[in-house]
């Protein structure tokens, strides 16, 4: 999604409303894929000599569930807030931000949300609670444990 800088003034912001292809985000598709499009309503306003860029986008990525190791569908809304400070060139292409907002979005390990009595939506296997820690530690706090910890003079 790109803007030519003559085309917005102190007086007059741009509005850039659209879709944007999947493919702009370039995905290695191991691990996440991009099958529909980036939906943006984003602001081009200029203040003094910056450019000041506010809005929102909206897609769904499929990723991987780091519990059973399905594709499944994840939501992403972000807010988008940029400052592009002069000297500007005639035109300035904001796919790179917008595929770095949506990967901030992103987590690190996603999982499907377990259904009733912890079953996995996708799989139906049925997922249960980690066993609390056993041992002299699990009782201690923190503190306590770490005061414990020698260091060498």
């Amino acid at each position: 999604m790109n803007f030519i800088t003559a085309q917005v003034t102190e007086d007059h912001p741009l509005d850039l409303v659209g879709e944007i292809s999947a493919k702009a985000l370039a995905l290695n598709e191991v691990a996440a894929r991009a099958e529909q499009p980036i939906k943006a309503e984003l602001r081009v306003a200029k203040d003094e000599g910056n450019f000041v860029i506010t809005g929102w986008l909206q897609t769904t990525l499929s990723l991987v569930c780091g519990r059973c190791a399905e594709w499944m569908p994840w939501p992403v809304r972000t807010q988008v807030e940029h400052v592009f400070e002069g000297p500007h060139p005639n035109c300035i292409d904001l796919t790179p931000f917008i595929r770095e907002d949506i990967f901030l979005e992103l987590p690190l390990n996603a999982v499907c949300r377990l259904g009733a009595e912890g079953r996995c939506p996708v799989t139906g296997e049925v997922y249960q609670p980690r066993p609390e820690a056993s041992g002299a530690l699990a009782s201690e706090t923190v503190w306590e444990a770490l005061s414990k910890i020698k260091t060498k003079d």
